[in-house]
């Protein structure tokens, strides 16, 4: 609280020079409003500053009880009288509060009150220095008013953050839950295609092999039953169900150096490489599929590599080409872009067991990069 020049146990001038100085200084105060109380509280001197801050002339108001700067409820409830009885007891009283002026209005102000003391040490009266502090106050509350906007909009934003949080999880679910379905479909179709189909060309075969057929048709049925054949191992290998990851990456592998002429080394580490839970394996597989069809479509590359790494904790996925690379400058993570949308799918499958897949320039080339933990967070298997 920013306070008036305090006169505390002011003794009354004797010398007459000394008072004529006082008296000058007093009148030539305008920002603050000081006056002197007889010891019953009336007023009996009055400077011009407290004439612009409280309204009353010096006729107006000299001999008048102080009491009049109050506002009603305060008057009633002896609270002025109250404020005497303090400075005469400590020699000083210091309050803010709201004070009333002539044409009815109020002001807050900050009034201190001190003892005055004749020479032979009785009180004579009691000296007031009132400032007006309203535009403080006026200040003062806005910034409270800021504060609390400012509180209620970090708690808006703050249950948007908590909203968005939950809508992304649904949609992360969602999304994991898409995925699952993408793959069963893949599944149901193969089975169809190898099942229904497959079965029906095979019946056709056997009917062109009769002695009446033609070696034409029985080679369009050849090339249609491989057709299928191949169609449904790449919607789902039945031999990522049956034997596990290695065996149906090298026979894909396998398949994509015939129908590609790519040279595409696989590396499996380690040695002895164990099941996996079979959603890891479907990502992985997927990934690898995926990341080979980009090198042949996009790489203009006549080799790569891949390399598939199981750690106690982690498996890490690694797909290299040596072709001509990405459009985007070298580190950055999002080249998803000039690669399909393919990759965006793969990102969403390492993602959902808590993994992380990057795209990187490899000079020359492009490392499609993968890494999925084999535990969650608690410690429990995938």
């Amino acid at each position: 609280m920013t306070e008036p020049v305090p006169i505390n146990r002011v003794r009354v001038a004797t010398d007459p020079g000394n008072a004529d100085v006082f008296r000058l200084l007093v009148e030539g105060i305008r920002d603050y409003a000081i006056f002197v109380l007889d010891p019953e509280g009336r007023v009996i001197t009055w400077n011009p500053g407290a004439q612009r801050i409280k309204g009353y002339s010096k006729e107006e108001i000299i001999g008048q009880h102080f009491s009049k700067f109050y506002p009603p409820e305060a008057v009633q409830s002896g609270w002025p009288a109250r404020e005497l009885a303090l400075a005469k007891k400590e020699g000083r009283f210091a309050d803010e509060g709201w004070r009333v002026r002539k044409d009815g209005s109020t002001f807050w102000a900050s009034v201190i009150i001190s003892t005055l003391h004749a020479p032979d040490g009785t009180v004579s009266g009691f000296a007031k220095v009132t400032q007006d502090m309203s535009e403080r106050r006026r200040g003062d509350e806005r910034i409270q008013a800021l504060n609390r906007e400012l509180r209620e909009r970090i708690a808006q934003l703050d249950e948007s953050r908590r909203v968005i949080e939950l809508r992304t999880l649904d949609l992360q679910k969602l999304s994991t839950r898409l995925l699952h379905i993408q793959d069963e479909e893949r599944r149901r179709i193969a089975r169809e295609l190898h099942d229904d189909l497959g079965q029906q060309l095979a019946a056709l075969k056997m009917e062109l092999n009769k002695p009446t057929s033609s070696g034409a048709a029985n080679e369009l049925v050849d090339s249609a039953v491989a057709s299928v054949r191949n169609l449904s191992y790449l919607l789902h290998p039945p031999l990522l169900d049956e034997t596990g990851l290695r065996a149906a990456l090298h026979w894909y592998v396998d398949g994509m150096v015939k129908r590609s002429n790519i040279q595409v080394t696989l590396s499996v580490t380690p040695a002895i490489f164990a099941r996996l839970p079979r959603d890891i394996e479907t990502t992985i597989f997927r990934l690898v599929q995926e990341s080979l069809t980009n090198i042949y479509k996009h790489a203009n590359s006549d080799s790569a590599r891949v390399e598939i790494d199981a750690q106690p904790e982690w498996v890490v996925v690694r797909v290299r080409d040596y072709g001509k690379g990405v459009a985007h400058a070298t580190g950055s993570r999002d080249r998803t872009s000039s690669l399909g949308v393919g990759i965006a799918g793969m990102r969403e499958r390492v993602r959902q067991f808590g993994g992380e897949l990057t795209v990187n320039r490899a000079e020359p080339g492009t490392l499609v990069e993968a890494k999925i933990p084999l535990f969650s967070s608690e410690g429990e298997t995938v």
